[in-house]
């Protein structure tokens, strides 16, 4: 199974995500930090500027 946590979940957006703690999507609020993506601290994110993750050098 694919990883999915980086991926905002539509419904938990809404207010109406049913799933909880067992969604495969994110669940981060609206400008809580976001995670450190690692691959980008590797230098080898694929995603660039659509990635869902925060591109920051430690």
């Amino acid at each position: 199974a694919k990883d999915l946590s980086h991926v905002p979940c539509k419904f938990f957006k809404v207010g109406g995500c049913t799933a909880g703690p067992d969604c495969p999507f994110s669940h981060q609020q609206p400008g809580q930090p976001k995670d450190v993506c690692t691959w980008f601290v590797k230098g080898q994110c694929k995603f660039g500027h659509k990635c869902a993750l925060a591109h920051v050098l430690p």
